[in-house]
């Protein structure tokens, strides 16, 4: 009998390719604020706003997951920055709600996370790095690994960093943000000073897949196989869908004045899910011809 999964967010651009990648091995609920419009994925899916704690102790008793993933999450690094209330009760309370409609239950419980929950001074970061959130996005998602691991019987954690991935749901990240600029022959300004190791969602969600087919338990990296910064992560982007490089400038964080400091050299050690799990990298012009392909899993 398939596992029965509960997705919260699944409406996102991780959301969407998880939900390709796990719908012919399990039963799925997909979940999240607003349907999108010819949503594509063959499974049932409902709005659920797990800030709702009664929406969500509803939702869980009738679907009875064994498995509940939470993509939720209130992403907006500046603006959890600015509407620090709303960061709180999506990232950290939400997250509770979920797991308080567990926790008389077998139920394994997965978190995505964030490298932004390290201050990005020595990165990469492997698993058992101490973390020191320097932005309000960061101590809401080390807040809300904290309430896994304090409150979940099974869970795994799986920390990722900077997402990028083929959507028809939505264009918002740093690989369509930089396509439609340079297609539109506007000249973008890109830092040049933070690192980390970019991340396709499609390989991301087969990570996820392998973590519960596996039913393994604990913390987990997983990203790209490149570490390099986002000016560089620019041009590769520019070369794969042959647009012009000449249109990207490199400039520092300090230049770009952002409401949430930044960590400046992040990015995560991905050794222990390649062993565990048995996955690979990959590198990022491999994963950007899938996404100019329209690979989403």
């Amino acid at each position: 009998m398939a596992k029965r999964i509960l997705i919260t967010g699944a409406f996102g651009q991780l959301g969407e390719a998880v939900t390709q990648e796990l719908q012919s091995h399990f039963d799925l609920l997909a979940t999240g604020l607003a349907i999108p419009d010819d949503f594509p994925c063959f499974c049932p899916i409902r709005t659920l706003d797990i800030q709702r704690r009664n929406r969500v102790f509803e939702c869980v008793e009738k679907f009875d997951p064994d498995v509940i993933l939470n993509l939720a999450a209130y992403t907006d690094v500046d603006g959890c920055e600015k509407k620090r209330e709303q960061a709180w009760n999506v990232n950290v309370k939400g997250t509770e709600n979920l797991l308080e409609s567990v926790r008389t239950k077998q139920v394994k419980f997965i978190q995505i996370s964030s490298d932004y929950i390290f201050e990005g001074r020595n990165g990469p970061y492997d698993e058992s790095a101490v973390p020191n959130p320097i932005n309000y996005y960061g101590k809401t998602k080390l807040a809300a690994e904290n309430a896994v691991r304090g409150n979940a019987t099974s869970w795994v954690i799986l920390r990722t960093n900077v997402l990028y991935g083929a959507s028809s749901v939505t264009k918002a990240n740093f690989v369509d943000w930089v396509v439609q600029s340079l297609r539109a022959g506007t000249p973008i300004r890109v830092v040049n000073d933070q690192w980390g190791n970019p991340t396709w969602t499609g390989a991301l969600a087969e990570a996820i897949k392998m973590a519960i087919l596996l039913n393994v338990n604990g913390i987990f990296n997983y990203g790209g196989a490149e570490f390099l910064t986002r000016f560089e992560f620019a041009r590769k982007i520019a070369r794969v869908f042959d647009l012009d490089l000449s249109l990207i400038t490199g400039v520092s964080t300090d230049d770009l004045k952002q409401e949430a400091q930044r960590p400046l050299k992040s990015g995560l050690v991905t050794e222990k899910v390649e062993n565990v799990l048995g996955l690979r990298t990959y590198d990022v012009d491999y994963c950007l011809r899938k996404v100019r392909e329209g690979v989403v899993a």
